[in-house]
């Protein structure tokens, strides 16, 4: 199965039972989603069956859509999220997501990773200890006029007793 295909698919399962614009918005995610797991590397093909059947997708989009918007087009007339051939929940259907996707509501984006490159943790490595050094020669440069007149006079009353002695 194609790209395009896919799409086709998942469009024309969510056309008629969920409004136009989660139709357009979950289209453009499937989209986007694909095209960013090609660029990783994956192949299309072994993406889309990551991704699984589109009908399941759609069908999953609807069951929760139905129930959060309240859209009459997206009732399946079931008062409970069970498949009555398989005895599956809906949370059954989760199969297409990938580790580390969390899913996304209406309005929301789905959350990205970001790698922070070797270099990237060297600097901040640097930083962290040039910062926890200034910090050490401050305090030390604030106590040195408390504590030196206080080594010296110690130094004096041994140079002293020494004397005596």
């Amino acid at each position: 199965m194609e790209k395009q295909e896919f799409l086709e698919k998942l469009q024309a399962a969510l056309n008629g039972k969920v409004p136009a614009n989660v139709v357009i918005e979950h289209r453009n995610y499937y989209e986007d989603y694909i095209n960013t797991e090609v660029r990783k590397g994956r192949s299309q093909e072994e993406v889309l069956a990551s991704l699984g059947d589109p009908r399941l997708i759609a069908r999953t989009i609807v069951e929760t859509s139905g129930s959060q918007n309240g859209y009459a087009g997206g009732s399946t007339g079931r008062s409970e999220g069970r498949d009555s051939g398989s005895g599956r929940s809906q949370g059954d259907y989760t199969g297409h997501r990938q580790e580390g996707f969390q899913g996304y509501g209406q309005g929301e984006k789905p959350l990205r990773r970001v790698n922070i490159p070797a270099w990237a943790w060297l600097v901040i490595g640097i930083l962290v200890v040039v910062l926890v050094l200034s910090v050490v020669f401050s305090v030390i440069a604030a106590l040195i006029p408390i504590v030196l007149p206080i080594l010296l006079v110690l130094f004096a009353v041994k140079l002293f007793r020494d004397w005596i002695n």
